[in-house]
């Protein structure tokens, strides 16, 4: 082996509070990501797939009905 090899050693406690940690970190990112999206679809006024809501009736009365539900699912 070459070098010295650094062994640290960590109390459970300690490794628990770090990988709550990262996981708090990591979920905050992915909402914000998500935050992020929903906002720029509403801005250039796209429906993602996600959140699509389809009806099969071609009536205009339905139709602005559901691209209401959208922007309000979108919200």
């Amino acid at each position: 082996m070459q070098g010295h090899l650094t062994v640290t050693f960590v109390n459970a406690k300690r490794a628990k509070e770090t990988y709550r940690y990262r996981n708090t970190e990591e979920k905050l990112y992915k909402t914000d990501a998500a935050v992020w999206y929903n906002k720029m679809c509403r801005e250039k006024q796209l429906t993602p797939r996600h959140m699509s809501i389809e009806i099969n009736v071609k009536n205009s009365q339905y139709q602005e009905t559901t691209k209401d539900a959208t922007l309000y699912r979108l919200n």
